[in-house]
This record gives C-alpha cells, structure tokens and sequence, in this order.
C-alpha cells in the first residue's frame, strides 16, 4: 500500500509519491490544481522516512480540516484529515491511507492492475513475459525487456501496451546515473561469498544449475532456461582465457544468443526471465543474484560471478572474476 488522497468532490483516488508536488504548473506539479486561488507550487507531501508531513508553499493558504497552515510549516498527517489547497478551491482531499511509500506501479488507464514491486516483476505476467521489472543490487529498479535495460527513475511513464503505468519510487533523491555507468560500474563477486555451479550431461541435453550463498545452497534442479546461463558463463570464459578486460567479457548479442540456442529472440528472453524469477523465487533475500544476467542495448551476458561447469564427470572450467581483474 502506500498514501491515498481521495477527491471528495470527484471521488477520485490519487496515489502519493515520496516527494509529491500540488499546484497549478503542469510541468511541476504532480497533481495540478485548476482553482485560481492556487498557486503555481502551491503545497507538498513527502515522507520523511517515519511519517507524511505537509507544508505549504504558497500566497493564499493551504488548509487542513478548515484551519490554515503557516507558509513552510511542517504538519503531520494522519487518516481522515481534509486537505483544502487555497480559500476557495471547490475540491477538497481526505487522507484515506497513510501507509510508508513503497516502489509501484501505478496505472494511468483504469484497466491496468497496480503492481507493488516488492519482488520481481514480469509484464504482462508470468507465463508469457515481455519486461522484467527488479531492484538490482545496487537499488536502482530496472526495465528490462528482449532489446534493452534501462534504470527507472521516479515518476518515469512506462508502457506496455495497452497499458501504461508511472513508475513510483521510494529513493529521495533522482537516480542520474545512465545505464552505461551502471554497467561500466560492474561487481565482482568473491567465490568464498556466492558461486554457481553448472552440472550439463555428456550430450548437452540436460543441465542441473546449483547456488551457492553465504545464506545458503540449493540445487535449482533441471530447467531448459539454465542451458542459457550455461552458454552465456561459456562466453564469458573463453573471452577471459583470450585475456579481454573484465568489463567487456562475455558480452553476446541476443540474435546470436538465440542462434547458438536455436530458439527465436522472444523465446529467448522468456527463458531469460524465468531464469531469473525461478532465482529470485529460491534466494528472495538476496538481490544481487539477480544480475547475474546482466543486460546493455542488444546484448546479454552472465556476470563476473565465479562459476564452475562440470560435463560429463570432468570439470569443464572454473571462473573466478577476481583472477582477470
């Protein structure tokens, strides 16, 4: 959940972001406001990171339950509170839910479900997959579909079609960071903390995809979309043994990808994707797993996460990214 407004005069519900923004400037304003007694940054919402205060900003008063602000004053909000943004203004807002900001989507058109991303998220759902949506270990959510990756930043407008959702985030301050320096800003992951171990048949046909944590160890059995993780950590070996720096190893283009496999593109990303949801679904707790797929325009590769890969009964090859740092 997160904070609610609801219009009393048009019952319309409208959802709070961290830092949120009421006035009659369109391009400021997250909420514009059509009374003239408003002002351009009439008044704000944020969250302080314990409770949602107001303040007021502007020349004719923002009230609350009839009584007028001082300009600045920080007041507390609480349920059931009317919010009446100048003397005159024909709308007034009761607070329905004060519950702390949490990372959603939230619908632009009525038809599209709100979807708190507390856990991975795959659009349009699970079975058929376009867009992963995921907080990286890094904490900036991520949009990843068949073709790119991109950083979301709050408020970003995000379709789908036929939907479109905007992008809420619980981060207080805007994420500037381009997905180019978050992916030259790679991690290497120590073997002693978390490592993967690929266990593939003489014949190629079945592969068996074990994680070990700090937390713990599981055996993620056999599934067809670990035969993908296994040909990208591939990859990423032979381009280590040819001596590439670290930061461009094992990059794959995803027409490539998808003919090594044998499977068109968007069979490709669906595997990719429930990849990553059967990891988040075993390691809930633990983010970082989830990069393992790391993603720029057009191209795909396992991360500098050590890996080893046994075929047959003979150990094939075993990584260690801190070893071609």
């Amino acid at each position: 959940m997160i904070m609610l407004l609801k219009d009393e005069t048009s019952q319309q519900w409208i959802y709070i972001r961290a830092l949120h923004v009421f006035g009659r400037s369109r391009l400021k304003a997250d909420t514009t406001l059509s009374n003239l007694d408003a002002s351009q940054i009439h008044a704000s919402i944020r969250w302080n990171g314990q409770i949602w205060e107001l303040l007021d900003h502007s020349r004719n008063g923002t009230f609350v339950n009839g009584q007028r602000l001082l300009t600045d004053q920080r007041f507390v909000l609480v349920c059931g509170q009317e919010l009446q943004f100048g003397p005159h203004a024909t709308s007034k807002w009761k607070v329905a839910c004060i519950a702390a900001p949490q990372a959603m989507l939230i619908p632009i058109d009525c038809a599209a479900p709100v979807i708190n991303l507390s856990e991975p998220q795959f659009l349009p759902d699970n079975q058929a997959p376009q867009v992963s949506i995921y907080r990286s270990a890094r904490g900036h959510y991520l949009w990843q579909d068949l073709h790119d990756s991109v950083i979301l930043r709050d408020g970003d407008l995000l379709t789908l079609a036929p939907h479109r959702w905007r992008f809420f985030d619980v981060q207080k301050e805007e994420v500037t960071l381009n997905i180019r320096q978050y992916q030259s800003s790679y991690q290497v992951y120590d073997q002693a903390k978390v490592s993967f171990s690929f266990t593939v048949s003489q014949n190629e046909e079945h592969v068996i995809l074990d994680i070990k944590t700090p937390k713990r160890q599981a055996s993620l059995g056999e599934r067809t979309h670990h035969y993908g993780l296994l040909t990208m950590a591939r990859q990423r070996m032979q381009d280590a043994l040819r001596g590439l720096d670290i930061s461009t190893q094992g990059w794959l283009g995803i027409e490539k990808l998808s003919r090594m496999l044998g499977v068109e593109p968007a069979h490709l990303n669906m595997q990719l994707f429930r990849a990553r949801g059967q990891i988040a679904r075993e390691f809930p707790d633990q983010s970082e797993l989830l990069d393992v797929i790391e993603r720029r325009r057009g191209e795909v590769r396992f991360a500098a996460i050590p890996f080893e890969i046994t075929r047959g009964s003979c150990l094939e090859s075993r990584f260690d990214p801190a070893s071609f740092v």
